[in-house]
């Protein structure tokens, strides 16, 4: 009975440190997953989100498809590079596409902490969603974990 109890302990405390929230942002039809809620502090609308706790930062604007440059949206490697490079970062290095739906890349950037720069393309929509994730207090891995749980609603 003893073992019944403690195995069932180790059970609650497995899966409770392995909750994650689900994060919605209406607005943009999105969700992803985060360890502990963000906090947008009513900072979104249709075109930007905004949120944030001690953990992560995260940043996540749409632009119009037709605004963008033909290497932009042919390259979007290339893409992520002119937002570091246009939020004054440094680059670190390359990621890789993270949806398997819709055209998306990340590379990894430099400020005070560690940036995930990211692009998704949604063609059907011709939408942009350009994505800065601050990674203040998590490892760069956990966020392209974060990243990778993105999926539209």
């Amino acid at each position: 009975m003893k073992t019944k109890a403690i195995f069932t302990v180790i059970l609650l405390i497995h899966f409770s440190l392995k909750a994650q929230v689900i994060n919605v942002w209406k607005d943009g039809n999105l969700t992803f997953e985060t360890k502990y809620k963000l906090d947008s502090q009513g900072d979104e609308s249709e075109t930007d989100y905004d949120a944030e706790n001690q953990l992560l930062g995260l940043n996540i604007e749409v632009v119009d498809y037709q605004n963008q440059s033909e290497a932009f949206l042919n390259d979007i490697k290339y893409g992520c590079r002119e937002i570091c490079n246009d939020m004054s970062m440094s680059f670190v290095r390359d990621g890789k596409p993270f949806m398997s739906r819709n055209k998306s890349y990340f590379i990894v950037c430099k400020d005070d902490e560690p940036v995930i720069t990211a692009i998704i393309v949604k063609e059907d929509q011709k939408k942009v969603y350009e994505i800065s994730l601050y990674c203040y207090e998590i490892s760069v891995k956990k966020g392209i974990k974060v990243l990778k749980s993105f999926k539209f609603i």
